[in-house]
Parts: structure tokens; C-alpha cells; sequence
């Protein structure tokens, strides 16, 4: 399914109040933020101002703030051709993590969204790959600075810290500390990506910053067995330090991809699905974990392997101000993992103690140092600790103090539209089109000139494939690519651009494997269909000349794969190529394979397949059913068309001839068992253009029951002969109300022979004449088994 987007206006809307309309906010009350996701916001919002032109020729835009958000949309609103500069209080953007060893992942706390094992965050400027903070912020310096280079119109100015913004006409007059006397420079638009703050300072004690952590809670072992930490905080920050403190050599994504191995399937997910759908901000998930998720890990032994990973020489503590487990507060892949922990421990004989209450601050005791304000039970906790590690979130006020009145005005304005506009507080996904938008403009202004075309054919390229594998996190089958492969098939042989299909999964994984199979033959080679090596044997059962995939190199995100449509696609493309067969005949006056049509046959014809084309169009289940008969006789195992356009002319025929019979006896199509037509009151027929059963041709069938049907209409042969051997209605001689009974008398043929050929492109009615009497003799041969068994 196509990612759900927000508008140009909506995005617009939702990063300005309406006190400073030029004046634009990256993220400060959007949940759930992470450095991939304020540069997506990023992104969004450049590629939404330069749409939209809010940004006028010869304007110039200041961004407050050189962190993820900031370096991103300055570098994407200089790459539109704007004049942008940079302002930051440090000397070189991304100071933050510039020196941690904290793991920077792009996507794993979006579990369990597909995708949230991708190392890559799979942007079009600014990308990187999951690494500690210190190499990421190192290989994004490097990004920034080559789009830096060769654009006159971004500048980065170090070392300026905002002290105030204020209106200035149409303009702003900002002012800037850089410690020396107070710098003033206008702007006419400015974006405020100035992050979230340091940690909140509790009591007198200001936090350890956790981009920078110490030596407090690291893997070595305790100098003192039974250490005790304090741990206050319910976001992914608390919640990570609480795994980092319980886990043996605990490492995010290493310790995160072999929890996720535990669970075969979507168990996992299943449960998580339970747990959370349509829960609300900060509502308390425990017992729903407790009675959800338990279950699922002590049935995979997930307990029983967690159990030796957990250390035995500290003593843990967590305190929330509400619920540990509270909803959309932490990933819910983080609630999991400490929940499936905690209950190890226990296993273990580790308890990990619980308090509640708002921190005010610390006192120093003998042993230690207690927090204040919190309480064990309904008593006050007084506890000392060795360490104690606070993660009570940024202090935003502080950090926008020199904006206070506009972040003021804007909290008030996002408040009032997220109601309204829930996209606005999900983790957002980068689009198609604003990946495909500053991906253009990276290769136009930043390739030299001798390579930028093959840069821009590559990119073209790498759009026009989609790759179905297995997800790392979930271990779901899904798609990557700028296309759906439900919008290819629906398009299929019409596709403007050939498309290559990657599979590297087995067909056993793929549900309709067979029909996508169909649908690359169906596609006149525009949907070219390639194998990995690793499961390219698989698919040779089914393709023998497949080609082979190479490795994986999608940076599109993750979607669920959806084989359902495939089966109606073929079906579409091959009513769409019939569709042209008849009505090419029916303007010609003749059909290839077929001969001459006389031009009153052609136009008895027309209206006919007109009348039928509408009816398979409307009606999936007829269309399919009619169309397998059409292109395959054998149908022991259902079998549909498969694919090969060469056969489409003789069904063509055969449908050209069925409609032509239609002209005196009225047939229909239906979805039959052993037929794809209908006539008189309960008679079937066959229509088909197949010409061979197996290795054989089709005129090996010659006796009634190898038929079953009462009429035949076949394109493809000339050489069918049915016998009518004597003997009585095969139900013993009762009477049936159908004629689906007389299996053994021969049915009415019309094939493509000399005779009728020559009755089709002659007197419109000796055409009508000899299938009058075609179907009479039969008719007679039904009434002689009837009479027969009433005598």
C-alpha cells in the first residue's frame, strides 16, 4: 500500500502559527521524535515551502539550529535555490552526538512498522546508516559539506547562539550571541530547528546528556557486587538505559535483532497488536503485556533464554512519574524488550524495584545518594543509590526561551490541530515524490556535468524496480520500490516504463507466485521478472528462463506485499489484448488465423463482445472462470491463461466465433464447471482456443464424456470428432431438468475448419442457417435419448 501523506498545505499549516507566518517550527511537540524523523519532517517541509512558493525571489531564510532537522532543511531549501543560512552555537553542525558512542539507528524504534531493522535511512540527501553517534555525525558532515561546496547560496555561520527574535515589518530582526557584543541580521523567513534541550534538570541535579554517557551503567562489570541504580523515566531513553543495566554486554540493534529471532512468524507482532491498537497517549499497557505478551514468550522459551543474559551484580530501581508501560510514550518494541526482562529477572531471583512519583530533587546519605518525592507502595521511598540516571525529557522551554512568545503561540496551534489531522503525530515516512524531488536536485546542482545524465538514467533506474524480500524485523514478505507491484499489475502490458521485478524469496512465501509468473509473460516484457540465486532454482519450476537478481539495493521503505490483485491483473491485461484482437477483426473484416468476416457477421459481432466485454469487466469471478476455459481445456487443477500472449489470437477467435453463433442462438458467458458458456435453458458449452491437451492435441477427445459439455466452439482445431455411440442418459433414464446428464450423446461443434470458415466471411444468413442446424441435430440427438428412455 502507497505511504498515507500529508499535503504541501497541511505541512505548511502544521510548522507555523498563525501570529508569524514566516516563521516555521521542525518538531519541538511532535511525539516520538528521532533523528531520521526530524529530517524527514525536514525534508517535507522544504519540499512543501519551495511547491507552494511561500519563499519569494530574492527573499532569504534563516534556520536556527544545525542538528539533524537543521542541517537537513537548510541543505534541501539551498538545493531549491534559495538563500539559506545556517546558524549554530557550536563550531560544526550535529555537535550532539558528535563524540558518542551511544548507537544511532535510523528506524528501530518504529517497530513493529516493517523496516525497522533497515541500517540505511534511505534519504535523498543527508543519508546515512546505523553507527554509533560519533561516526554517523562524522559521515553526515561530510555530506553536508560536499552540498555545501559548490552552492554560493548556503552558508553556515558557527558560533551564533539566538538571543531574540522580534518582528521587523514583513521581516525578523534576529540577534545573535557569538561572545562578543549582540549581531542583528534580518531575515524574511526564518525556521526554528533549535532541538529539544538538554535534559531536564531535577531538583539541583542536571543529567548526564544521553548522547554523552559516562562511565556510569557500561558493560564492565561492578567494582562492588549488588550496585544499586536508580532509574527515573518512562521514555525510550529511561527504557534503554534500563536494558543497557540488566543485559549482559548489551548492544541496541545486536540484542534487538536476536530478540526478534526468538519469535518465529508474527507472533510478536500479534501480541503487540493486542496490546496497543487503539490505545491512547500515556494509558497503562502492563496488564495488557502481562496478559498478551507473557503468554507469547514463555510459548517460544523466550524467558528461558533471556534468562542467562541477565547480570546479577546491580540492583535495580524504576521509577515513572504514571505508568512504566504507558501507550505511544516509548517504541513498543522497547516496552517488549524490558518487559521480557524484568520477568527474566525475576526468574532469576532479581527483582527490580518499582517507585512512582515526580522527582524533586536528591539528598546525600551515608551509602548513597535517594531521590526525593517519589514513593514504594503507599510509603515514602528513601532509599540510597549508587547511581542514579534521570531521563524526565528535553527542556524545551528553556531551549526556545530567546522565541518564547511564538513557541508559545505555536504549542497552542499544533494543540489545536492534531484532533483533526492525526498523520501530523505519527512517525512520519519520507514520500515517493519528496524523495524523488531532492533526489533530482541533488544529481542536477551537485554531479559534474560529464556523469549527471548517467546519474539521473541511474536513478530512473532504480525506480523502475521493486524488490520482495523477507523484513529483518518482521520476517513478513514485503515490497520495496517507488512502485507498488499491485500498480504494475494493475497497468501491467501498459506500464510506460519497463519495470524489473526482484524476488528473493521462495514462490512457497509468495501467495499467487504463480500468477506474478503470469503477469510477466502477460506484459509484453515490460514486467521483467529476475531471480535471486539463492532461491532462483525455486522459481525455475515455474520459469525456466528467469534471470538472475542481484543482491538487494532498495533504500524505499518497507511495504506489506499484496499478491490479491495479481490474479484479476492478468485476467485484465488479457480482456484488454482480446479486446483489440476483436476489435481489429470487426474493423478489418478479417481476423488472423481465422480468415475473412463478412461485414454484417462483423457487425453482429461488435455489439455482441461490446454487451460481453462489459459483463467480464464488472464480474471478477465470471471473467476468470471464463477466460481459463477459453485459453486451457484441461482443467483437472484449475488452470488459468497462462500468460503467453502468442495464444491470444485463437482465443480471440474463439470468442469471435462464439459471438457470431450468438446471431440465432443465444448464448451467455458463465462460470461453469466444465464450460464457459450458457444456452437454451440448462445447456453448457466450451468455448476455447486451446489446441492441445498435455502433449496431445485436443482431437484425441472423442467420445461425449471426454467432453461433458453439449456444445463446442473451438479456434484452434479443425480435427475434432465426437462419437455417438447408442446407449441412454447416464443417470439410468430419469429425466434430468438440464441437459448436463447427456454426456453421451455428441454435442454441437463449430471448429475452425474450411466449412465454417467459409460460412464466416459469406451470406450472414447461411451463417445463420448452419449453426441453426448445427444445434438442432443436436437437439434432436437429446430428444432421441429422452424418447428412448421413456420408451
Amino acid at each position: 500500500m502507497a505511504i498515507a501523506t500529508l499535503s504541501h498545505e497541511d505541512v505548511v499549516a502544521a510548522s507555523r502559527a498563525p501570529s508569524a507566518s514566516s516563521v516555521y517550527f521542525l518538531g519541538p511537540f511532535n511525539s516520538r521524535i528521532t533523528f531520521y524523523s526530524q529530517q524527514v519532517r525536514a525534508l517535507r517541509l522544504a519540499h512543501a515551502m519551495d511547491a507552494l512558493g511561500v519563499i519569494k525571489k530574492g527573499e532569504r531564510i534563516a534556520v536556527i539550529g544545525a542538528g539533524a532537522a537543521g542541517s537537513t532543511i537548510a541543505a534541501g531549501l539551498a538545493l531549491t535555490g534559495k538563500e539559506v543560512t545556517l546558524y549554530d552555537p557550536a563550531d560544526k553542525i550535529l555537535q550532539l552526538q558528535s563524540a558518542s558512542s551511544r548507537l544511532l539507528h535510523p528506524h528501530i524504534y518504529e517497530w513493529p512498522k516493517l523496516g525497522a531493522l533497515d541500517d540505511r535511512a534511505g534519504l535523498p540527501i543527508m543519508d546515512w546508516t546505523a553507527d554509533t553517534g560519533g561516526e554517523v555525525c562524522k559521515a553526515l558532515r561530510a555530506e553536508f559539506a560536499k552540498i555545501n561546496a559548490p552552492l554560493t547560496n548556503l552558508s553556515f555561520v558557527p558560533g551564533q547562539k539566538l538571543t531574540d527574535i522580534a518582528a521587523h515589518g514583513t521581516a525578523w530582526l534576529l540577534t545573535f550571541d557569538s561572545g562578543g557584543e549582540p549581531e542583528q541580521r534580518v531575515f524574511q523567513h526564518v525556521v526554528l530547528a533549535m532541538g529539544f534541550g538538554n535534559e531536564r534538570k531535577t531538583g539541583d541535579v542536571i543529567p548526564e546528556d544521553y548522547w554523552r554517557p559516562g562511565a556510569i551503567g557500561t558493560t564492565a562489570t561492578e567494582p562492588v557486587f549488588g550496585t544499586r541504580y536508580f532509574v527515573s523515566g518512562n521514555g525510550d531513553g529511561a527504557l534503554t538505559e534500563t536494558l543497557g543495566l540488566l543485559i549482559e554486554d548489551f548492544e541496541h540493534v545486536g540484542f534487538t535483532r536476536k530478540f526478534l529471532g526468538y519469535f518465529p512468524g508474527s507472533d510478536l507482532r500479534t501480541a503487540a497488536h493486542a496490546i496497543f491498537a487503539g490505545s491512547i497517549l500515556d494509558q497503562d499497557v502492563e496488564a495488557a503485556l502481562g496478559a498478551d505478551l507473557l503468554q507469547v514468550l514463555k510459548l517460544h522459551g523466550v524467558l528461558d533464554r533471556l534468562r542467562p543474559q541477565v547480570r546479577k551484580d546491580r540492583m535495580i530501581t524504576l521509577n515513572t512519574n504514571g505508568p512504566l508501560f504507558a501507550a505511544n510514550r516509548a517504541s513498543q518494541l522497547n516496552q517488549c524488550m524490558v518487559f521480557a526482562i524484568i520477568e527474566a529477572a525475576k526468574l532469576e531471583g532479581l527483582k527490580v524495584g518499582r517507585t512512582t512519583g515526580f522527582v524533586t530533587g536528591t539528598r546525600a546519605l551515608a551509602d548513597g545518594t535517594a531521590p526525593d518525592g517519589v514513593t514504594s507502595g503507599t510509603a515514602s521511598h528513601c532509599e540510597a543509590y549508587k547511581h542514579l540516571i534521570f531521563r524526565h525529557g528535553p527542556d524545551i522551554d528553556k531551549r526556545y526561551a530567546a522565541a518564547s512568545r511564538l513557541l508559545a503561540d505555536y504549542k497552542t496551534h499544533i494543540a489545536g490541530l492534531l484532533p483533526g489531522h492525526p498523520l501530523l503525530a505519527a512517525p512520519p515516512s519520507l514520500d515517493e515524490a519528496t524523495y524523488v524531488f531532492f533526489e533530482n536536485l541533488r544529481i542536477c546542482r551537485l554531479a559534474d556535468h560529464a556523469s549527471m545524465q548517467a546519474q539521473l538514467e541511474q536513478a530512473l533506474q532504480a525506480q523502475r524496480v521493486i524488490e520482495i524480500l523477507a523484513d529483518a524485523a518482521t520476517a513478513a514478505v514485503v515490497e520495496r520500490g517507488a512502485w507498488t507491484l499491485a500498480q504494475v499489475a494493475g497497468q501491467c502490458e501498459q506500464v510506460a516504463e519497463r519495470v524489473t521485478v526482484d524476488v528473493h524469496v521462495a514462490p512457497a512465501e509468495i501467495a499467487n507466485a504463480s500468477a506474478l509468473v503470469r503477469l510477466a509473460r502477460a506484459s509484453s516484457a515490460m514486467v521483467d521478472l529476475r531471480a535471486h540465486s539463492s532461491v532462483r532454482n525455486e522459481w525455475q519450476t515455474l520459469l525456466a528462463s528467469i534471470a538472475a537478481a542481484p543482491a538487494p539495493s532498495s533504500v524505499r521503505r518497507a511495504r506489506a506485499l499484496d499478491t490479491s490483485s495479481l490474479p484479476n491483473a492478468v485476467d485484465a491485461s488479457l480482456v484488454r489484448a482480446l479486446d483489440n484482437a476483436i476489435k481489429f477483426a470487426v474493423s478489418t473484416g478479417h481476423a488472423p488465423k481465422l480468415g475473412s468476416l463478412s461485414k454484417d457477421l462483423c457487425a453482429e459481432v461488435g455489439a455482441i463482445w461490446e454487451r460481453w466485454h462489459a459483463s467480464l469487466i464488472a464480474d471478477a469471478d465470471l471473467c476468470f472462470d471464463f477466460l481459463r476455459w477459453l485459453a486451457q481445456v484441461d482443467q483437472t487443477n484449475v488452470s488459468p491463461w497462462d500468460g503467453e500472449r502468442g495464444d491470444i489470437q485463437r482465443m480471440a477467435n474463439a470468442l469471435i466465433m462464439i459471438a457470431a453463433a450468438n446471431c440465432i442462438i443465444p448464448l451467455e458467458p458463465i462460470s461453469g464447471e466444465r464450460g464457459n458458456f450458457g444456452f437454451e435453458t440448462d445447456a453448457i458449452g466450451l468455448a476455447t482456443g486451446c489446441d492441445a491437451i498435455g502433449g496431445d492435441l485436443i482431437a484425441i477427445r472423442t467420445e461425449p464424456e471426454d467432453w461433458g459439455v453439449d456444445a463446442l466452439i473451438l479456434s484452434a482445431t479443425n480435427e475434432v470428432v465426437v462419437n455417438n455411440p447408442p446407449g441412454r442418459l447416464m443417470d439410468g433414464g430419469v429425466a434430468s431438468k438440464t441437459f448436463r446428464v447427456a454426456r453421451r450423446v455428441s454435442p454441437a461443434i463449430i471448429q475452425n475448419s474450411t466449412y465454417w470458415r467459409a460460412l464466416l466471411a459469406g451470406d450472414l444468413t447461411k451463417w445463420i442457417e448452419a449453426v441453426d442446424a448445427e444445434f438442432a441435430t443436436w437437439k434432436s440427438r437429446q430428444d432421441d435419448e429422452l424418447n428412448g428412455v421413456a420408451q
